[in-house]
């Protein structure tokens, strides 16, 4: 078993997915790999969310990619069990460290609200946004559910409470992660 850390963090569009990976990246230090579904499906590959789309390849690939090199991998997303949970209980199965998932639960009204002050706003009126939201789109993992009581600091030192001390891999021949 390796103490590599596979965290997933999962919830609808304006949960807060993305400035908590970023935290938990800079809060795990370096030789912290950070995934973000957004950008392999929306910016790298230019592809709609849609059932065996090829961005569900990429990020599995992407994610085993960096904990061959040694990474913690945070992967970050909407991730719709219904496209992207087999991909992800996969992951999970077949990662020998420390696996984690948290599904971000916020509200719609929150959600709504969240959207006004978001830069998306300009691209995605209320009720497309309305339309994409599912309510407890879980996995079925134990523990993987975090309330939105918490503001992005508390949310983020309560992951990292519960996954627990990391430190920086290191490759034998480099400094990289130093």
């Amino acid at each position: 078993m390796t103490g590599q850390q596979l965290i997933i963090l999962r919830g609808n569009s304006g949960a807060g997915k993305t400035p908590l990976a970023q935290q938990l990246q800079l809060a795990m230090g370096r030789g912290t790999a950070n995934i973000g579904q957004d950008h392999l499906r929306r910016i790298v590959l230019r592809e709609h969310d849609v059932v065996g789309g090829d961005n569900i390849g990429l990020i599995a690939s992407t994610v085993r990619y960096c904990l061959g090199l040694g990474y913690h991998v945070i992967v970050e997303g909407i991730f719709f069990s219904g496209h992207y949970g087999d991909m992800l209980l996969e992951l999970i199965d077949t990662h020998t460290g420390p696996a984690h998932v948290f599904y971000l639960d916020v509200p719609l009204e929150e959600t709504l609200r969240r959207h006004e002050g978001r830069p998306m706003r300009a691209e995605v009126e209320p009720d497309q946004l309305r339309s994409w939201y599912l309510d407890h789109d879980l996995l079925g993992v134990p523990d993987e559910v975090l309330d939105h009581s918490r503001d992005l600091v508390g949310t983020t030192q309560h992951i990292l409470d519960r996954i627990g001390p990391t430190t920086a891999k290191t490759d034998a021949n480099s400094s990289r992660f130093l």
